[in-house]
């Protein structure tokens, strides 16, 4: 890769904008910008602050400078076929892609044409050696290579062949599972016909360079060969966010195997009817494990005895999303990884079925505690987390108690929820590191402090070079800027608090859309525009549909979802408590009473701001890379202002 290409990538990983860097150098954006797209050289004298800012490594160093030998990388396209292999061994004997390890990429045209919209079928994989590997694919007749090319427009195929002079089976292996990640999440394939987890949670010698700059040299290259899509763009997907090819953390990987344990045990020794619940705050890694657990049981399932220890079956598993837009996205990776149908569902379609469940995940179980799961009397209805547990064996739950967001949701009024929940048959397991912010420790607990309302949390950021956190006067440059961020980074999106009226399947008195008025600015709420509203008939969750950076999206939108830059309106009911030092609420200013009761002629109860409270934990937990706030409670915004820190 070139050093323009190199810089640009890089900026990007860091989540840095070009105004961020340019400030850092003392120089202007315009100066950054040529630089990035080869108009300009940087000044030597540069070098070493810009190298050190953007994290570059040695290896990149050597690749800027062309310190490596063109001949260390090949890409390497043939027919997928017995010839082709047979005339590719003889013009590639003793080169780098017969004497090393490789990757290969089978990559065909699905037959069916959807207009502009041509999808693409894929498989993926590494050889130590890709002649006799591929011979091996060619003469299997169910091999998954194989049907991609049965299943391809003419039945052609194309074999992309990677190889590397840095290339061993730790690297290879790694680099595959990157690609299955990446092919997910890239809207040009319809169908990974390969799915192995290769679990590489462990380091290995130079892990990092591969992940990074070989990675990205290799996938650049099928970018610019327009066989895959920008990294830039498969990022800001939710496939990708959800992929359950994620490496796991210590941590994740250690909670991952005590689950299996729990499960195995459970199914083997004819326990029924276990709790496990995957516990932890706001961007900790529950999403990513429950995703992984889902795919890796599912490919390899357990063994399922009788009472009388003899074997009965394999086990099945279905995951429950209460969030229509991440279930849609779900159903997508069921369908993309060839998982079949049913596997994905939501909870009352599950409950109404009624057949039993060897393993139940349930998505954001913290809203299910109690609910209504469809039109059946009231001698049938029983709440939700109690019906689950009679259908399934073994019950998963991933849990953050921070965002329990309503008086419905509330369990200690029914000892049988206070049972399940808390009782000697549940287990839970803690996951405490934080994942989604990237950003300082010091950063990352300054959100949670903020988040949570604690005292003293209104106080100026800690200095963070990866972390933008912003305080606005103006409502209109409030929104430009999560503008400007969307253009530049995308998957920059603005919530509110639920503090302007909102119907469901209503129309307001006056003009065509329930908005959203802050300062200067009049917006829609989330799934009002047009476009917008027929987007999701597509399956593309909101914060992906171009329109919606127009709306304002609510707490329900974004529950579960990362995104790069989250501006946050804090509306009429959020103010400053000067006591406490904190954000505090008046909940009779809010319109969420589907989620508050009124009690003596008042809102405004202990219990109705705690649910409120988590409500805007979930909105000021949602940003990536950064945070843009402003608040309409006049003595809030100005204290706000005062705690805005100089970057540069």
């Amino acid at each position: 890769m070139k050093m323009y290409e190199i810089i640009k990538l890089k900026r990007e990983e860091c989540g840095y904008t070009q105004e961020y860097v340019a400030g850092i150098l003392n120089v202007t954006r315009q100066a950054v910008q040529n630089w990035e797209t080869n108009k300009r050289a940087i000044p030597i004298e540069l070098l070493p602050t810009y190298f050190k800012l953007l994290n570059i490594n040695n290896l990149e160093v050597l690749s800027m400078f062309d310190l490596l030998d063109e001949n260390d990388f090949q890409i390497k396209s043939i027919d997928y076929s017995m010839a082709e292999i047979n005339k590719f061994e003889l013009t590639e004997k003793n080169s780098i892609l017969t004497n090393y390890p490789t990757l290969y990429l089978g990559v065909g045209q699905e037959k069916e044409n959807y207009g502009n919209n041509q999808k693409m079928l894929a498989y993926v994989g590494e050889a130590s050696s890709i002649v006799r590997r591929t011979r091996e694919h060619l003469k299997s007749g169910e091999d998954k290579l194989n049907k991609i090319k049965n299943e391809s427009a003419s039945n052609i195929e194309k074999l992309y062949i990677i190889g590397h002079s840095m290339f061993n089976k730790s690297a290879t292996l790694e680099l595959e599972q990157m690609f299955m990640d990446y092919l997910l999440g890239d809207e040009k394939f319809r169908k990974l016909y390969n799915g192995r987890n290769n679990g590489l949670s462990v380091d290995f010698y130079g892990r990092e360079i591969y992940r990074t700059t070989i990675f990205h040299e290799i996938w650049n290259e099928l970018y610019k060969k327009h066989v895959v899509s920008s990294l830039k763009t498969i990022r800001n997907s939710a496939l990708f966010a959800n992929s359950p090819f994620k490496s796991l953390s210590i941590e994740q990987e250690k909670a991952k195997r005590t689950i299996g344990s729990e499960i195995a045990e459970t199914l083997i020794n004819g326990g029924k009817n276990k709790i496990l619940k995957i516990q932890g705050l706001a961007g900790s890694g529950k999403t990513v494990l429950m995703s992984q657990l889902f795919f890796e049981i599912w490919q390899n399932p357990y063994k399922v005895l009788d009472d009388d220890k003899v074997l009965c079956h394999d086990s099945d598993i279905i995951l429950l999303v209460r969030h229509e837009q991440q279930k849609r996205t779900y159903e997508q990776i069921a369908k993309k990884l060839n998982m079949g149908s049913g596997v994905v569902m939501d909870v009352s379609s599950f409950i109404n079925r009624g057949k039993m469940v060897d393993i139940l995940l349930v998505d954001e179980a913290h809203p299910l505690w109690s609910g209504n799961y469809g039109r059946v009397s009231n001698s049938k209805w029983e709440p939700d987390l109690v019906a689950l547990h009679k259908l399934a064996k073994t019950l998963v739950l991933v849990y953050d108690p921070k965002q329990i967001v309503s008086e419905r949701n509330r369990i200690e009024n029914n000892d049988k929820l206070v049972e399940l929940v808390y009782g000697m048959d549940t287990k839970t397991i803690y996951l405490e590191d934080q994942w989604r912010i990237q950003s300082s420790s010091a950063t990352q607990q300054w959100i949670e402090n903020l988040a949570h309302f604690n005292p003293n949390s209104l106080v100026t950021p800690p200095n963070d070079e990866l972390y933008d956190i912003k305080f606005f006067a103006d409502a209109t440059e409030f929104r430009q800027n999560i503008v400007r961020q969307n253009i530049e980074k995308g998957l920059s999106r603005i919530v509110a608090t639920y503090d302007w009226e909102y119907s469901q399947g209503s129309r307001p008195k006056v003009g065509k859309y329930w908005m959203v008025n802050f300062g200067s600015e009049n917006l829609p709420w989330n799934l009002e525009l047009p476009q917008v509203k027929k987007a999701p008939k597509k399956q593309i969750p909101w914060q992906e549909i171009n329109e919606s950076i127009g709306e304002v999206g609510s707490d329900f939108t974004v529950q579960g979802i990362d995104l790069n830059y989250v501006g946050v309106i804090l509306g009429p009911s959020i103010i400053w408590n000067e006591e406490t030092n904190s954000l505090d609420i008046n909940a009779d200013l809010s319109y969420d009473h589907l989620k508050i009761r009124k009690k003596s002629g008042s809102y405004n109860t202990k219990d109705n701001q705690a649910y409120l409270k988590n409500v805007v934990n979930v909105l000021l937990t949602r940003g990536v890379h950064g945070i843009y706030i402003y608040a309409v409670d006049e003595q809030l915004r100005q204290k706000l202002l005062t705690l805005n820190r100089t970057r540069f």
